[in-house]
């Protein structure tokens, strides 16, 4: 009786402390943007950051990938530390506020007013692979709209599409290559907002 229950005991054990893969978070991190390095005519305005608008797929901690033309998939050992939508919220702000563009940024949570908003859609930000999953290329589409909120009519508006190739087809490489073509869209959103204030 005794060693039909120790038997017992160990196989619950045993399965209690089954080990699983860990997963492996990524943020979004992009160079500091050198404040006064564009001149524009917004330094004398306040600008509120809303948060991004995301196809539904990019709307968790997931980190999506396409593979081929028509194939959609997820990492499994993988994912973003926040979600996308809110971390690229959050990234734009801070490169607005580090850019100096204007007088004062502040994101979707804050209550206070502001002469303009600007509105981010987010069509694509994924690493899509080749059919026969040796290479991959991330590719990241946004468009940018600046809007007069005493007006409430749309300024300007920018579509920046950029692809990078990585150095690997991992999600390691992906995440490296993501975070280099988001610094060089928000280099380019910062160049077109400084030409649209002036």
């Amino acid at each position: 009786m005794k060693i039909l229950v120790t038997t017992f005991l160990l196989l619950v054990f045993t399965a209690c402390s089954t080990t699983y893969p860990a997963v492996t978070q990524y943020r979004l991190t992009v160079q500091e943007a050198q404040k006064g390095a564009l001149q524009s005519n917004c330094k004398e305005h306040s600008l509120k950051v809303s948060q991004a608008f995301v196809k539904s797929s990019l709307v968790s901690k997931e980190m999506k990938y396409t593979l081929g033309a028509y194939q959609e998939g997820r990492f499994n050992r993988s994912e973003w530390a926040e979600d996308l939508n809110r971390a690229l919220s959050d990234t734009i702000v801070s490169s607005l506020e580090d850019s100096a563009l204007f007088q004062n940024v502040t994101s979707y949570k804050s209550l206070s007013g502001s002469d303009y908003t600007l509105e981010t859609r987010v069509s694509d930000f994924t690493q899509h692979f080749s059919d026969d999953q040796k290479s991959s290329v991330v590719k990241v589409d946004m468009t940018f709209t600046l809007i007069d909120n005493k007006t409430g009519m749309a300024v300007s508006s920018k579509h920046i599409v950029k692809e990078m190739p990585t150095k690997s087809p991992d999600a390691k490489s992906g995440v490296e290559a993501l975070n280099q073509v988001l610094n060089e869209v928000l280099h380019t959103m910062h160049i077109w907002i400084a030409g649209t204030c002036q």
